[in-house]
């Protein structure tokens, strides 16, 4: 009877510490992560609104949400009529300043013609001029001599120095006639600013229309990519102003799932890295690339239980690009293949 109780005791103290084992592993464990841990991500796809730079009345909205459209695709458009106008009366004011701009360049090439020749003339008379005055200097000089020696008249004397005076005023007046020819190409040059100014201003007025005309073409709201239209935020006769979205258009060709992944467990990713993913109905699977590993953490994901030793744990953000018509922003994936 002795020996059946202390078995029975034995069998009490084994059972208890058994469960005393299994309870401190199950508590331990939980402080750490599985290491078959799913791993989970949303799937997001390029996205933009599409804004109007112009601001005035939407007089026509040309898609719906839903639709697919084309690159360059006119989505909607504004009410031209101001900027059509103005358009319109930079081109006749440059149609004016380009006639302008034609006489006053033929106008300055002529008188430049008239003006230059008009200086060679004066100055092959300042030549000519200057070499009668050497002459009649010359003359002037010998019969200087001669007279005072006695050999000629008075009257022959006079004859000669009045050449000389006669040549020296001829001389004179050739200088006046070659400085007032290259006054003349003085007033050409001015002429000939007043051509770039003329062709600045026409120059300035082009720029104009470039502006009125990229402003123009800003009234005709168009698809920056090919995608589907995901939203539609205004009506037909809806006042606009400038940057605010008319349609919102998402490229279901270009998308890719976001997972957040603990510190860790980051050093299970890599970039370029291919990764299989399962959709949550279990039927979808895709394939896609490890295209960034965020450098900035995420706010801490998994916060400690234990005061008394463990730390928050915080993630970062895996980007997983997959391109697939298959998928829907806002889908959720699960890592089922491609980690280490």
């Amino acid at each position: 009877m002795l020996q059946r109780n202390h078995t029975a005791g034995f069998n009490r103290w084994l059972a208890f510490s058994l469960a005393i084992t299994m309870l401190s592993a199950i508590v331990s464990g939980c402080g750490k992560p599985s290491p078959n841990t799913e791993v989970w991500g949303r799937a997001d796809a390029k996205e933009v609104d599409i804004n109007s730079k112009i601001p005035g009345r939407v007089v026509q909205m040309l898609v719906k949400e839903g639709d697919h459209v084309e690159k360059g695709q006119v989505l909607a458009r504004i009410d031209n009529r101001d900027i059509t106008a103005q358009a319109n009366q930079a081109r006749a004011a440059i149609k004016a300043l380009e006639s302008q701009t034609v006489q006053a360049s033929t106008a300055t090439s002529l008188q430049d013609q008239t003006a230059q020749a008009t200086l060679d003339t004066a100055k092959a008379q300042l030549n000519k001029a200057a070499a009668d005055l050497t002459l009649a200097e010359a003359d002037y000089k010998r019969f200087s001599k001669l007279i005072a020696s006695g050999s000629i008249s008075r009257q022959l004397f006079e004859t000669y120095q009045a050449k000389y005076q006669a040549a020296q005023s001829g001389y004179a007046q050739a200088e006046s006639a070659v400085a007032k020819a290259q006054a003349g190409l003085l007033q050409t040059d001015m002429s000939r600013n007043t051509e770039v100014a003329s062709q600045s201003k026409l120059e300035q007025s082009q720029a104009y229309l470039q502006q009125i005309e990229v402003a123009l073409d800003e009234t005709e709201i168009k698809a920056p990519f090919a995608g589907i239209v995901t939203a539609k935020y205004v009506e037909e006769g809806a006042m606009v102003s400038s940057g605010m979205p008319l349609v919102s258009i998402q490229d279901p060709a270009e998308n890719w799932v976001n997972l957040k992944i603990k510190e860790t467990e980051l050093s299970n990713y890599e970039l370029n890295q291919t990764l299989k993913l399962q959709g949550r109905d279990g039927n979808l699977t895709v394939q896609g690339t490890v295209v960034d590993i965020s450098k900035k953490a995420e706010f801490a994901t998994y916060r400690a239980t234990n005061e008394r030793g463990d730390n928050d744990i915080i993630t970062f953000n895996v980007k997983i690009q997959v391109n697939s018509d298959k998928l829907r922003p806002g889908m959720r994936f699960k890592v089922i293949d491609g980690g280490k």
